[in-house]
């Protein structure tokens, strides 16, 4: 399990031909379950401004040192993506830099980074900072209830909730 910090700067390879494709700067998961939609990349030196993304279901692996695609046709520029993938990235919903509130009412910090779950192709965790707890702190993401526009909604710290939403690790 890594963040998606560390994810940050791992190549992309095509695997058919051993040609680097670009690097990862940007991890894309779902706002409604945590599923790990794919991956945004940039191409080129670095003042490139030429971003491209892989989808997760065009990803061979998420490997310690690189991740992996067979071939480059499943490289698009980011609005040819799913609308799930753009959606994720739109900035109303984006996980990393929103605030969290307990359904109690009490405001937990904000989202400094997640824990990706490789193997499950979700997010495990969130990592928090600022507010009542350090930024190495995480929270399980199954206390996770909604991500709205404005805040990340998590069930209070102990207490069982039939309303607890879709994001199981």
């Amino acid at each position: 399990m890594r963040t998606s910090k560390e994810l940050a700067g791992l190549p992309v390879i095509d695997v058919r031909d051993g040609k680097k494709l670009g690097v990862v700067t940007e991890t894309v998961v779902s706002p409604d379950d945590g599923r790990l939609l794919g991956f945004v990349l940039k191409a080129g030196g670095m003042l490139s401004r030429d971003e491209s993304a892989v989808e997760i279901d065009d990803v061979r692996s998420v490997g310690a040192d690189a991740i992996t695609v067979e071939g480059t046709e499943i490289i698009h520029r980011p609005e040819a993506t799913q609308p799930a993938f753009q959606d994720a990235r739109g900035g109303e919903r984006t996980l990393v830099g929103r605030k969290i509130i307990t359904q109690g009412g009490s405001v937990l910090g904000q989202v400094a980074d997640f824990v990706l779950n490789e193997e499950a192709r979700r997010v495990g965790s969130v990592l928090i900072g600022g507010g009542m707890f350090e930024a190495s702190d995480a929270i399980p993401a199954a206390r996770i209830v909604s991500v709205g526009p404005d805040v990340v909604v998590v069930t209070d710290e102990g207490v069982p909730d039939e309303t607890i939403g879709p994001w199981e690790a």
